[in-house]
């Protein structure tokens, strides 16, 4: 055998490669974590840990690179199941259906290139033809990688734009995250076409050229794990939250017959009493022109009315309405279970970071001061 070939940056990779096994084993196996985007994601995860292992035997020399060029030992062309995986993963992430049509489509090229190296011995025996054709699947790689990318952001775009219709009762699931996560592998795959055409002609030996695309490809993908995991959970616990506050919804309207034609005549407790009666301040895109729609009144004079009777601006009065709603639930132990996180996006709050800063603002405590407060009383 030659001579082995060790370096810092192998072994990181090779870290990476022992992260990936257990990570997606653990999701394969905890029941916990069980459901078909989970699948998914493990399964992404996985390719990426073979390509990188296949990869990594071959740079360190455990398994001479000859071997895979000879179809002594089979090369499998893990990298175009890596987004495809992904692809259904995100369709499954969004709930939408997962086609056996759609499946036959995007794992093609995976079979197709399964049939290649199988036959490509077959085709030509001159090493130099069999190099062009590969560096011709290199580029099918990346091209159909970069075709994906587009796929899935446009599927997002799509699925964005649906659930704007989506009634307040129905929790979203957040995809700006994805978006950000594409926008970084389409950056990838510029620095992979680097590495392939550039790099090499600086860095011949072995595959040092792809050290920092298989790097930047795995952070990448374990992140995309981790937060995938974390925004399920978030969005469980929504979920939940969710259904309690419509059964405290239920339980007051049952208790209190109150109706706008029962309270002043006023314009602003008539607008008052819509937005708390619809909780509409749940709503993280409530706007002064929604507000202005459903109302029947000027978006002008809904500023005014707010002005003159609570003295405040429309964000700051929509603001006070889902404090007081996390008020309640950091109060309540029936909430204990729930992340801050959960309980700010469901009071209205487009991130955690902005609930922490509405809540100091208005408290002059984070939520978990408060919380802790109105416990030790």
């Amino acid at each position: 055998m030659s001579e082995l070939n060790f370096n810092v940056f192998n072994v990181i990779i090779l870290a990476g490669i022992i992260h990936g096994v257990i990570f997606s084993l653990v999701i394969f196996f905890n029941k916990n974590l069980k459901s078909k985007a989970n699948y998914f994601l493990a399964s992404t995860i996985l390719s990426l840990t073979l390509s990188n292992l296949q990869y990594w035997l071959i740079d360190t020399n455990i398994i001479p690179r000859i071997y895979f060029e000879q179809n002594l030992i089979i090369y499998i062309p893990f990298e175009f199941l890596i987004l495809p995986f992904f692809y259904f993963f995100v369709k499954s992430f969004i709930q939408q259906k997962v086609l056996i049509k759609q499946i036959t489509y995007i794992f093609f090229p995976f079979i197709f290139s399964i049939i290649y190296i199988l036959i490509r011995n077959f085709i030509s025996n001159d090493i130099l033809v069999v190099k062009y054709l590969n560096i011709i699947v290199e580029y099918i790689s990346i091209i159909f990688s970069i075709v994906l990318i587009l796929l899935i952001f446009v599927l997002l775009v799509q699925h964005e734009k649906e659930i704007k219709t989506q009634k307040l009762t129905e929790v979203l699931i957040k995809t700006k995250w994805l978006k950000k996560s594409l926008l970084v592998g389409g950056l990838l795959c510029i620095l992979w076409f680097f590495s392939f055409n550039i790099f090499g002609n600086y860095l011949n030996k072995g595959y040092y050229k792809y050290y920092p695309l298989w790097i930047g490809i795995a952070i990448l993908m374990y992140w995309i794990g981790y937060t995938a995991i974390l925004q399920k959970h978030l969005y469980n616990e929504r979920v939940e939250i969710r259904s309690k506050i419509s059964n405290k919804k239920r339980q007051n309207r049952q208790l209190n017959n109150e109706s706008p034609s029962n309270l002043s005549t006023t314009s602003f407790n008539k607008m008052d009493f819509l937005v708390r009666e619809r909780k509409l301040h749940l709503n993280p895109n409530l706007t002064l022109k929604s507000l202005a729609g459903l109302s029947g009144f000027s978006s002008g004079y809904i500023s005014q009315l707010i002005n003159e009777y609570a003295q405040l601006n429309f964000n700051d009065y929509i603001n006070t309405l889902r404090i007081n709603e996390a008020k309640y639930m950091l109060k309540e132990r029936e909430y204990d279970n729930y992340t801050m996180a959960a309980i700010g996006l469901e009071v209205g709050f487009n991130s955690k970071s902005s609930f922490y800063s509405a809540f100091k603002k208005f408290t002059d405590k984070t939520p978990v001061e408060y919380k802790k407060g109105v416990r030790n009383l």
